[in-house]
Parts: structure tokens; sequence; C-alpha cells
């Protein structure tokens, strides 16, 4: 085998991913659709006539087409630290929505984010060291219940008053006119 021609290994992995997607008719020879966008991308009829960097366009080609569009760029699910004693990966979670819907009522200033908004939060309400980057390190379970209370409060009140705002009223003018 020359340097230039395409291993075995490869050209089963081009039919494999063809067969799984469909594309190479038993029989059909040079006239399926694996065939076609072999010859389309490289312009060669066969598969074993292809180069490695031939073969390695169509299995790019392949590989984008067997995974289905919905799924192309997922996102890795967030990690929850948990420490024993402290708030459980659902207490972690319940919190963070609260800060999002607190967020959507009561903005933050520019330039604060939202965990440190959530650090001041803690360390006013329990007087504990909070960090960004761990803001829940140092809190116990039955804190954790108390902070999610807290933030219920507080996300309901502000909800409230933002809907007896002005804002709120220039919003919903805002979307009748959009209309």
């Amino acid at each position: 085998m020359g340097a230039l021609e395409v291993s075995k290994g490869t050209v089963k992995s081009i039919y494999a991913l063809g067969a799984k997607l469909g594309m190479v008719e038993s029989g059909g020879g040079h006239e399926d659709a694996l065939h076609m966008l072999v010859q389309g991308l490289t312009g060669k009829e066969s598969v074993k006539e292809l180069t490695p960097a031939e073969a390695a366009t169509v299995l790019a080609e392949l590989r984008r087409r067997s995974v289905p569009t919905g799924q192309r760029r997922t996102r890795r699910p967030r990690k929850y630290e948990e420490l024993p004693g402290g708030l459980s990966e659902g207490q972690q979670k319940k919190v963070w929505y609260l800060m999002y819907e607190l967020e959507k009522y009561d903005p933050a200033p520019d330039g604060v984010q939202l965990r440190d908004r959530l650090c001041g939060l803690i360390e006013r309400q329990f007087g504990v060291t909070s960090f960004p980057t761990q803001p829940f390190r140092f809190l116990t379970f039955d804190q954790g219940n108390a902070l999610i209370e807290g933030l219920k409060k507080m996300t309901e009140r502000k909800e409230l008053e933002y809907l007896h705002s002005a804002k709120y009223r220039r919003d919903q003018e805002a979307v009748r006119n959009a209309e």
C-alpha cells in the first residue's frame, strides 16, 4: 500500500457511516448516495481511489450529517458541588433559579454580576464569608432552606414593585405599539 492510498480501516469507516445514514444500497455499485457524495466532494467515483486527505474530508462530512440538527451544540449539564451537611444539588438549582427570577424584576447595577450579588445576600443574611466561585461553601443545609425562602419573598416583593411601576406600564405600552 502506497503513502497516497487510503487504508482499509478508513474505507470501512466510510462505508459504515454511509450505511448508518442509509446512503449505501446493496448491489448499487457506484450509483448510491454515498458514491455521489464522494464524487461531489472529491471528483472520484470510488472510495478506494481516495487519498487520505480526501477520505478525511468525506469522513468529516459523514460525521457532520450523522449528528441530528438539534443536538449539534449541546450544553453540558451543570455540576453542583455538594459538601457534607451543605446545600444539596436541588437547593443550589433553586437558589440560582430564584436569582435569575430576581434579576428579571430588579436588575443589578452595571458591572455587578449575579454571583457577586448572591454573595452579598449570603453575607448579609448569615454573616458568613461567601466567594463568587463557591458561594454556598460555608452554608449548611438549613441555611440553604432559609436562603431559598428569603429569595422567594424578595423575588415576590420585587415582582409586585415592578408590576406597579411606571416601567411596567411603559413596557406594556411598547408591546401594544409593536403589535
